[in-house]
């Protein structure tokens, strides 16, 4: 594991005991030696490139800020490594196209780290939904509003925070499941925080079939972490469904179903699940929608004329 910060010790919590933390790594080798302690003391490496390079190592998982993630997954591909990476996986389309193509030469999986596409809900939704009818749009909000230091990395930019890769993609995620298709941009708006982060947008968008989906984002302003999927005869209404394990079927004139799948605190040791099984069965289905919402992203902040110091586009 490299990224020992807030998400890489939900991530050390939660790994499911048939699977091992076999070493981590960081800048600070003081805190790399702390996270360890307080993680089943598993092997501290002087740097990444050493991690990498152990061939007792089968997959690295990679929580750093996401401006480090194209050139930590790229290192971690070329020593043979599977990858689990945290969304957003990369800044960009062309950054992910050719970590992709890296991963398919050398054989390996590369898998992003979204729990929207592990939670056992959404298989279940996508059955029930077939009782609705023709699926005709979606709303869906995520806003937060953080007591956080302007340098820390959520709001600095120049670490690719802001609310598009960090809660952005869970909107987007969660349209292109349900979806069944890529996302295709209408229009877009977006305004940004003093630190020059993103903050607020809202957008439309159209799926596969002309479906209609707005969202609406805020990293300084709270809104619900909601999803409404609407179908000709009848909806879901998902909340707080970056986890979600239950939702709620409205079918005018019957009652409201409630269905339930999953369990949100496992949230993170279903990604360690299908991450195996991708490994074991050489499949990742995921992969195709993780390239997809990046695409969308991509489309946004291209419209917003929106880059990230130093990225490549």
């Amino acid at each position: 594991m490299i990224g020992l910060g807030r998400m890489g010790e939900s991530f050390a919590a939660a790994l499911p005991a048939d699977q091992t933390l076999a070493g981590v790594a960081a800048h600070d080798p003081a805190r790399a030696a702390a996270f360890a302690a307080k993680f089943g003391h598993p092997r501290v490496y002087p740097t990444y490139a050493a991690l990498f390079a152990d061939p007792a190592i089968d997959v690295v998982y990679i929580a750093t800020t996401h401006n480090f993630h194209y050139a930590n997954i790229k290192a971690a591909l070329l020593a043979g490594k599977h990858v689990l990476a945290e969304k957003s996986i990369t800044l960009n389309a062309s950054e992910l196209r050719e970590l992709v193509d890296l991963a398919q030469a050398r054989h390996l999986i590369l898998m992003e780290a979204q729990t929207i596409y592990h939670m056992p809900l959404y298989p279940a939704l996508l059955t029930a939904a077939t009782a609705l009818g023709t699926l005709r749009g979606m709303q869906i909000s995520f806003g937060i509003n953080p007591a956080l230091p302007a340098s820390d990395r959520l709001l600095n930019p120049a670490l690719a925070g802001g609310a598009l890769l960090d809660i952005g993609v869970y909107a987007l995620s969660f349209a292109r499941l349900l979806l069944g298709g890529p996302l295709t941009l209408v229009a877009t708006q977006m305004r940004r925080m003093v630190t020059g982060a993103d903050d607020q947008s809202q957008t439309l968008l159209a799926g596969p079939n002309g479906e209609q989906v707005t969202v609406a984002l805020s990293l300084q302003g709270q809104l619900p972490n909601h999803g409404v999927v609407a179908y000709k005869n009848g909806y879901l209404d998902v909340a707080d469904y970056g986890r979600a394990d239950t939702a709620t079927i409205v079918h005018p004139g019957q009652p409201d179903q409630v269905c339930h799948a999953g369990d949100t605190a496992q949230a993170l040791a279903y990604e360690v699940a299908d991450m195996v099984t991708a490994i074991d069965t050489g499949e990742n289905p995921t992969l195709a929608w993780t390239q997809d919402v990046m695409a969308t992203m991509t489309a946004m902040r291209t419209a917003w004329d929106y880059w990230y110091p130093n990225e490549q586009h």
